[in-house]
């Protein structure tokens, strides 16, 4: 089995060759930059699998960057995706996200564990170019090129980027931290790695959206990371519910919290 990986610079392509090497070292792996556009220098005829993990994100949304998201998400997916199927690829894993089911919600006592039979409202430019990519995918499926579209949910583990990223860097640094009542889905990059392997083993179709067994409580993992770096959040409980109060009467502030938590 060959299969192609784009992202050489994200963390999940990176990750996942990482885990596959480790664990099945049998399995030929190769990893690619495919953001300078260089497409049509790909030879797709040797592979089994494309697993498309290349993407734009965490990138600052305006709309002089709304462009560049539909550019690199929306057609650069449909784009590989074309090419790989004229070259005689079989099976297309794509690496989505729920941002395709919004990001929005109330802080105080919200939750956000993600049911697949959720209808999708992507609210930012990330989530809808995201989307995007996944329609026009299953334009192109067919018979003889099957695709699986994978919607993960904030990933963890070791040197993780983005949104986990910004989370620790919270905990490690503020006493406090608003009481949440709601749990969030999250997903450990390994576990990621070995769903996507078994993805691509079974040559499966359709839309997954995998997520670890339990649910996180936000304000506890904040307080796990505090203590695993040798910081104290001993104010969390105390003074975690007035902190959220005066945070829901700040709607602007209430949204940056939010989407770097969760």
């Amino acid at each position: 089995m060959r299969i192609l990986v784009t992202g050489k610079q994200g963390y999940v392509g990176t990750q996942f060759e990482r885990w596959m090497a480790q664990y099945h070292p049998e399995v030929s792996v190769d990893l690619l930059s495919v953001r300078t556009g260089n497409l049509e220098t790909i030879d797709f005829s040797h592979y089994d699998t494309v697993l498309h993990a290349a993407a734009l994100v965490h990138r600052k949304e305006t709309p002089e960057s709304a462009g560049e998201y539909h550019r690199i998400n929306t057609e650069l997916t449909e784009n590989l995706a074309f090419r790989a199927k004229l070259a005689g690829v079989k099976h297309f894993v794509f690496l989505s996200t729920v941002a395709v089911y919004g990001e929005e919600g109330s802080f105080e006592g919200a939750g956000k564990v993600i049911p697949i039979q959720q209808v999708p409202y992507p609210t930012s430019l990330y989530g809808k170019s995201k989307y995007e990519a996944e329609k026009r995918l299953q334009r192109l499926e067919s018979l003889g090129f099957q695709v699986a579209i994978v919607r993960p949910p904030m990933i963890y583990g070791p040197d993780c980027p983005g949104n986990y990223a910004r989370l620790a860097q919270i905990a490690r640094k503020t006493p406090i931290f608003p009481a949440i009542s709601g749990k969030r889905s999250m997903l450990f990059i390994d576990n990621l790695s070995a769903f996507l392997k078994e993805v691509i083993r079974e040559k499966a179709r359709g839309i997954y959206v995998p997520q670890n067994s339990e649910a996180v409580n936000t304000t506890k993992l904040v307080a796990l990371i505090a203590e695993a770096n040798g910081k104290k959040n001993a104010n969390i409980e105390a003074c975690g519910k007035h902190m959220s109060q005066s945070i829901t009467k700040h709607p602007d502030f209430q949204k940056n919290i939010w989407n770097a938590c969760f």
